[in-house]
């Protein structure tokens, strides 16, 4: 019932902001600056987390014999919902991602169930190229269990800074969150992310990436820093939509903590749609 509602809740935000999305019809559907070629700007948007098109992500992070559970599988799974919003002349981005995770820590039944519900709004701004995005973060303690997420409701704030070049893209995004209120027996803690990008585009749609997550998780004393070294191939159709599959190998290069993944293989599909155009 907890995962029926979730994704209830999910689908309901993401209904109310394509609504409020598609109502601004004068607003242009690309604020893109134009760095090179077409190619390299079609290649560019496909990987671009904060392109102002309606964007959905499938992602899965696979990873065999987390630390302390050799021979086990670790899993998750990964919706991402991203909407553009114009409003009182500002350009917001608003995420939403809904983790399903399997742990490699629960023995025996069922060992998949739904994460933390996080949602955060990245205010954006263009100086000279780069597009920075800053803005609040909160997460849902929607998850199965304490293995599947905090047990708490958590706030905190994301940031993002991106600079396109013909040949490819470079990016930072960061997020922060702190637990306030929820389950009294979940421990307190916090999370941070900071996940680095470097893309480098080739012919035809090709390009290389490397956009490994690195993970500083107190509520379960997990840090991860990953490395990733995969490819990726982006198809753009006549009326402007995208899509993007990629696969990328990545190896921890310090890792801490059981559960923490030494390999994972972590691997997608984004699709992109200029709906205001339509």
């Amino acid at each position: 019932m907890r995962a029926q509602r979730t994704i209830v809740l999910v689908a309901s935000l993401v209904f109310f902001a394509r609504n409020v999305w598609t109502q601004e019809s004068n607003a242009p559907a690309s604020q893109a600056v134009d760095v090179g070629s077409r190619e390299a700007n079609d290649t560019n948007a496909a990987n671009n987390p904060i392109h102002p098109l309606l964007t959905v992500d499938l992602q899965n992070y696979f990873a065999p014999s987390p630390k302390g559970f050799s021979g086990r599988i670790g899993n998750q799974g990964l919706l991402r919902v991203s909407i553009p919003i114009r409003a009182f002349g500002t350009r917001n981005i608003v995420r939403t991602i809904l983790p399903i995770n399997t742990t490699a820590s629960v023995q025996g039944g069922p060992n998949t169930g739904v994460g933390d519900l996080t949602v955060y709004d990245f205010l954006l701004f263009q100086a000279h190229g780069t597009t920075l995005g800053a803005g609040p973060l909160i997460a849902a303690p929607t998850a199965r269990g304490d293995s599947y997420g905090s047990g708490k409701w958590q706030a905190g704030a994301a940031g993002i800074v991106i600079a396109p070049h013909n040949w490819g893209l470079l990016a930072v995004l960061a997020t922060y969150q702190h637990s306030f209120s929820g389950n009294s027996s979940s421990p307190i803690g916090q999370l941070t992310s900071v996940q680095p990008f470097f893309i480098d585009n080739f012919p035809h749609g090709f390009y290389f990436r490397s956009t490994g997550v690195w993970t500083f998780d107190t509520f379960h004393h997990v840090q991860n820093i990953p490395l990733g070294s995969g490819v990726g191939k982006v198809w753009t159709s006549s009326h402007g939509d995208i899509a993007n599959l990629y696969i990328e190998p990545q190896y921890s290069v310090y890792q801490s903590g059981v559960g923490s993944p030494k390999w994972q293989v972590y691997a997608g599909v984004t699709f992109k749609f200029p709906v205001a155009k339509r």
